[in-house]
């Protein structure tokens, strides 16, 4: 108990590190410096240097094998219930049976239940990465399922070198492919 006192004691004893003038409330939620209750109320619990820190682009690596992490949930276990399918009834045609998509609607609400806490689907949490807004806020489902996920896909159906188009924008400075700028996001590394 008296290590919590001493440790209160000690920030309410330190001055603010943007207002010297004004001794410290707490400490900043990401690097623990010093701030005063005006800097807590303002800014969310962080100090300035924190606050104002741009986050870190994801790595155009990451984004690549986040896509194909995700693109393997999806379409890997409808393929082996098409095979399990093929070998127990061999004379009809795998694919026609509406069951063989079930898992794949499966994988999309999970995805989307992903998406919606966190901005990051499987792949992406697995790779610690996350897609927010370009102002930084975080991306709602709708912007991340159909600006960037549903309309490329179906622009690549009706050109074929879209997606190369798109995919050929992330050796740009910002790291952003086609689709972010149309959403208006881009993918940071997650806090």
């Amino acid at each position: 108990m008296s290590n919590f006192r001493e440790a209160l004691e000690s920030i309410s004893e330190s001055p603010c590190s943007e207002h010297p003038g004004f001794s410290a409330a707490l400490a900043c939620t990401r690097c623990g410096t010093f701030i005063c209750a005006f800097c807590a109320s303002s800014s969310a619990g962080l100090c300035f240097r924190c606050l104002h820190a741009a986050p870190e682009l994801a790595p155009r690596r990451a984004r690549l094998a986040a896509s194909l992490v995700d693109g393997a949930a999806l379409v890997l276990p409808s393929l082996l219930l098409g095979v399990l399918r093929c070998l127990a009834l061999p004379g009809e045609d795998a694919m026609q049976a509406p069951a063989i998509y079930i898992p794949a609607v499966f994988v999309l609400l999970v995805q989307a239940n992903l998406i919606r806490g966190t901005g990051a689907s499987l792949g992406k949490r697995l790779l610690g990465i996350c897609v927010v807004r370009s102002d930084g806020r975080p991306a709602e489902v709708w912007r991340i399922a159909l600006l960037r996920n549903a309309l490329p896909m179906a622009l690549c159906g009706y050109c074929v070198w879209f997606g190369l188009v798109d995919a050929l924008f992330i050796v740009g400075e910002e790291r952003r492919c086609l689709h972010d700028w149309v959403a208006g996001t881009r993918v940071m590394k997650a806090p």
